[in-house]
């Protein structure tokens, strides 16, 4: 074996170990995230006739306040046949959600860890480096998912968020990939086989969240035309364009959507006040985090010197767009929720992954290398602060986890109260100020984020989930 293969072997061997390693930190993370606030909803059949199961849930009586547990596949459809007139279009979403919650927390465990795996697998394939993991593309996407990203807890760890975002980030990006790989190639395969995938990957993608949705709409567009232009265009293209844009559009016009609309925003009406709260309450957020993600990208045109743009940066320019369409998208919606970071910043990461695989490539023709000791200290700096983060961060997990466990035994010991009075989450050493967002911990306060009135749809979806009759929640 040569030394050049040796080294490429070893950079390989650690760039697996580093993927490992995240890998299994993520999956820890999520076994100790436990059941909260919506999940307890969705674990019943969704009973539109009165209000469904979350804000707008009606209550007077027990007949009406009674939801039924989800005990199989014909529960999950008839509940997401009322959720979607009745609530909102994410089928595909609230079906994971309600699937998990049925078998088992424990299963979901995993498959969110396989999910977010193939997510990342993804964003690297999409960058043009599935042959050969660039380490600093996989640390840089790491270092984005983990440290940047906005509401990172509630959109990749929390079950209800994991599957409405990080969830179907991964189908969006998955459905986009032959379109790229098919510029990237200058060719594409086509069968009956070819279209069918195309349309099943497509009405996920395009029936999966509103903004990301939309977004992967416009993009799948543009890379249909490329296609087009360089004369690679075949008919699983436009089956996919179709099927993306037809589950977009059920999943924009589902009756539930104008109900919802109703009840939370009466006689909505948009304005500038609306839109500057949007602006300070979450897009800043997501955009300043989508700028920094942005760096290698910065640096590659900062240093590029050629005349004629490739179709590699054709496709980090287009990345970049459609990342920053999604919260612009948002800023336009009643609510803004910064649990959309997650599928802005994967767009950008398949941009800036390029990137640094780019830069790389122009290193080794160029012969430029920083010294072997800088690089060293750099890593090792790295390193001990990334462990030492981290550390903290399963810390406060574990005493999570540990809380809402006494606090279910709280309540089966207890079950003859009613109501169940319950106080605060005994959470240790919260971190809240290097966290943020990326703990549990400031959306815990209570017990699954139940609150202090019995009326409260969280409170009885708990209540009825541990076959309690109520729980409330108490100031010590």
């Amino acid at each position: 074996m040569s030394f050049k293969r040796l080294v490429q072997t070893m950079d390989s061997s650690r760039s697996l170990i580093l993927f490992v390693a995240f890998a299994g930190f993520f999956f820890v993370r999520t076994a100790l995230c436990p059941l909260s606030h919506d999940d307890y909803g969705y674990a019943f059949i969704w009973d539109g006739a009165h209000g469904g199961n979350l804000e707008a849930m009606q209550f007077g009586s027990p007949e009406i306040e009674h939801r039924d547990r989800i005990e199989s596949f014909g529960d999950i459809f008839k509940s997401l046949t009322s959720h979607y007139f009745d609530w909102g279009g994410r089928i595909f979403a609230h079906f994971f959600v309600q699937f998990f919650i049925w078998i088992g927390k424990p299963i979901f465990d995993i498959a969110n860890t396989v999910i977010f795996i193939f997510l990342v697998l993804t964003i690297i394939n999409l960058s043009n480096t599935w042959l050969k993991i660039s380490r600093a593309a996989l640390i840089w996407i790491f270092f984005t998912l983990f440290i940047l990203q906005a509401s990172s807890m509630m959109s990749t760890l929390w079950l209800t968020g994991s599957c409405n975002y990080m969830w179907m980030t991964f189908f969006q990006l998955f459905f986009l990939t032959p379109y790229v790989k098919a510029l990237r190639s200058h060719d594409a395969a086509n069968s009956a086989l070819n279209v069918v995938l195309m349309i099943i990957l497509g009405l996920f993608a395009g029936w999966s969240n509103e903004a990301g949705a939309l977004a992967t709409v416009c993009l799948t567009f543009f890379l249909l035309v490329m296609c087009k232009v360089q004369k690679i265009f075949r008919s699983w293209m436009i089956a996919g364009f179709i099927a993306v844009s037809v589950g977009c559009a059920f999943m924009l016009l589902a009756p539930g959507n104008f109900v919802r609309m109703e009840f939370a925003h009466p006689n909505f009406f948009y304005s500038k006040e609306l839109f500057m709260s949007h602006m300070s309450n979450g897009f800043l957020r997501v955009v300043a985090a989508d700028f920094i993600a942005l760096i290698p990208m910065f640096i590659y045109f900062a240093r590029r010197n050629s005349t004629k743009i490739t179709m590699a940066e054709i496709l980090m320019l287009a990345f970049t767009a459609t990342g920053f369409l999604v919260p612009i998208a948002l800023l336009f919606s009643p609510e803004y929720n910064a649990r959309i970071s997650i599928t802005s910043l994967s767009f950008i990461l398949v941009a800036s992954s390029s990137a640094i695989l780019e830069l790389e490539r122009q290193n080794l023709k160029s012969g430029l290398h920083f010294p072997k000791n800088f690089l060293r200290g750099v890593s090792l700096i790295l390193t001990v602060s990334f462990i030492s983060y981290f550390a903290t961060l399963i810390y406060v997990d574990i005493s999570i986890f540990n809380a809402a466990r006494r606090q279910v035994r709280y309540i089966q010991r207890n079950a003859e109260f009613d109501p169940i009075p319950m106080p605060r989450m005994p959470i240790r050493h919260r971190f809240e100020s290097i966290h943020g967002d990326r703990s549990a911990a400031a959306e815990l306060d209570y017990f699954a984020g139940i609150e202090g009135k019995l009326n409260s749809c969280r409170n009885s979806c708990v209540a009825q989930y541990y076959g309690v009759k109520h729980v409330i929640a108490v100031e010590e």
